[in-house]
């Protein structure tokens, strides 16, 4: 379909994405990550960085959805560490459906 030829109706570039509201979900999961981190004295040198780059301290500032996409294969492993299950389930839908 030509997205030009809508006939003035708005049209997303990533059709797959309508409606998914891509961005709250991974705000969503940062929020319970940074929740997680704080439980049980947990200390990791890849949360340290990756915490640091949430909050722009640490390179170029990005949204939360990008992070988490450059970053999948070791927020998989932080949290198969911390055996935080609903968490990585989390993860897997916004792989999934937004990444």
């Amino acid at each position: 379909m030509n997205p030009e030829s809508n006939d003035g109706a708005t049209t997303d570039r990533y059709r797959s994405f309508v409606g998914l509201d891509c961005d709250a979900k991974a705000r969503e999961l940062v929020e319970a990550l940074r929740e997680a981190m704080g439980r049980d004295d947990r200390a990791d040198p890849f949360w340290d960085y990756f915490q640091a780059k949430l909050n722009g301290t640490k390179g170029p500032t990005y949204d939360e959805l990008y992070h988490l996409h450059c970053h999948l294969n070791d927020l998989r492993d932080l949290l198969e560490r911390w055996d935080e299950a609903s968490l990585a389930a989390l993860l897997e839908d916004l792989e999934v459906n937004c990444c």
